[in-house]
């Protein structure tokens, strides 16, 4: 019996102190404590991150159908991982996305295609309470996700009205201007083919007027009978008096033939007279398109005439869309001329998106102009979005891009 009274003294005390009842019991939750604090706050953080992830794998998804760069582009894991980054502000590591493209016919329109694009990643982060001591997320969390973008293509007639003037041959990038153009358009336009919808792309060179077998392709109403001598010395202002401006933009976007001058009468810098070039109506043959690579540029400079001589090519398509791209390298010469400003201010530019417009969409007309500064004011005509100067032969490509493909896309349903 008096064995077991101090063990049955100790067992009184300890029931009596209620500090060591409290101690033990906190020592004993301690760790489901900290383990319940580090899995709320880190799993707080992490389902914020993969959001944050999501957002920007879907905005990257949009990025890639609005440049459409391709199965296999470099260029695609290059934007996305930006964009990953941009977004991912607490990242340890960002992984190579892989980026899937698909494409199709819309089963309620077989005018209508699409190109998809799905992106999926992954980053690294840093765990803030990783312990060995109790239940936690590992030293380092990988956070995956994905985002998925689909662009429609409903087909689309482009033209591309170009400067064939003599600066064309100037060296650019360590190229020519000429050069570069051609092979642009042309690869742009094998993309166009390749999609299956009846795209079509015509091709208009210009100089100062274009050319139409022996004789001159002035596109201008006049204001009367018109001499066939009148450029034989390169007197340009003598023709412009003959222009009617009005009627000239109420003709659009009907062909002109007022201005009668045979080739022979004009000298090497007007009408492409030197240049070996001809237009190429809209056709879905791609050795139509082709020709432009036998072709050769020189001469002097008057956009506006080549616009005009394009307009009646584009109005005259069946697509859904319809696409003028104008091509540039220079001001009109010599620069008194004011045939172009005035078609402007006449309504030139909003005329030709109206016999352009079509059920579907409304006409667009974009420039660009080559390592230059224009004084015409092209950007009033074509609107800021349609505006590019290019400086580079990458801009080049990236600007006549944009010009032909403008969509940007939408999101869809992502992988679960």
């Amino acid at each position: 019996m008096f064995v077991y009274q101090p063990l049955l003294a100790s067992i009184r005390r300890f029931k009596q102190d209620r500090s060591g009842a409290f101690a033990i019991s906190f020592v004993m939750m301690s760790g489901f404590l900290l383990s319940m604090a580090a899995f709320g706050l880190e799993g707080s953080r992490y389902i914020t991150e993969r959001a944050r992830l999501s957002d920007a794998m879907e905005q990257a998804a949009l990025a890639l159908t609005a440049e459409d760069n391709g199965d296999g582009a470099q260029r695609n894991y290059d934007l996305s991982s930006d964009y990953f980054r941009a977004y991912m502000r607490h990242d340890v590591d960002v992984f190579k996305p892989k980026v899937i493209v698909k494409s199709g016919i819309s089963p309620n329109n077989q005018n209508l295609s699409y190109v998809e694009y799905r992106v999926s990643g992954q980053t690294l982060q840093d765990s803030w309470f990783s312990s060995g001591f109790f239940p936690s997320f590992d030293d380092q969390v990988v956070i995956g996700d994905n985002g998925a973008a689909r662009k429609f293509r409903s087909n689309m007639d482009v033209i591309f009205v170009t400067d064939f003037s003599g600066s064309m041959n100037e060296g650019f990038g360590g190229s020519t201007k000429l050069t570069e153009l051609k092979r642009i358009v042309l690869k742009l336009s094998d993309e166009l083919f390749s999609y299956n919808i009846d795209n079509k792309v015509g091709f208009v060179p210009f100089g100062w007027g274009g050319k139409e077998g022996a004789n001159c392709d002035f596109p201008f109403v006049s204001n009367g009978p018109v001499p066939s001598d009148v450029l034989s010395g390169g007197n340009y202002k003598a023709l412009e008096r003959y222009v009617n401006i009005a009627g000239s933009v109420a003709a659009i976007p009907n062909p002109v033939h007022d201005i009668q001058i045979p080739l022979s009468a004009v000298n090497a810098s007007t009408c492409l007279q030197q240049s070996s070039s001809w237009k190429v109506p809209l056709t879905s043959n791609p050795s139509e398109i082709n020709q432009i690579n036998n072709m050769t540029a020189l001469g002097g400079t008057l956009v506006s005439s080549g616009v005009l001589l394009g307009v009646p090519y584009l109005a005259s398509g069946t697509a859904s869309r319809k696409v003028m791209v104008i091509v540039s390298d220079g001001t009109d010469d010599p620069g008194d001329i004011s045939i172009t400003p005035n078609l402007i201010q006449a309504g030139m530019c909003d005329k030709i998106r109206q016999v352009l417009s079509t059920d579907e969409s409304v006409g667009k007309i974009s420039f660009i102009g080559i390592a230059y500064s224009p004084t015409v004011d092209w950007k009033s005509c074509v609107g800021d979005k349609n505006f590019y100067l290019p400086q580079t032969i990458s801009e080049l490509e990236d600007d006549l891009r944009r010009a032909v493909f403008e969509e940007v896309g939408h999101n869809i349903l992502k992988d679960n």
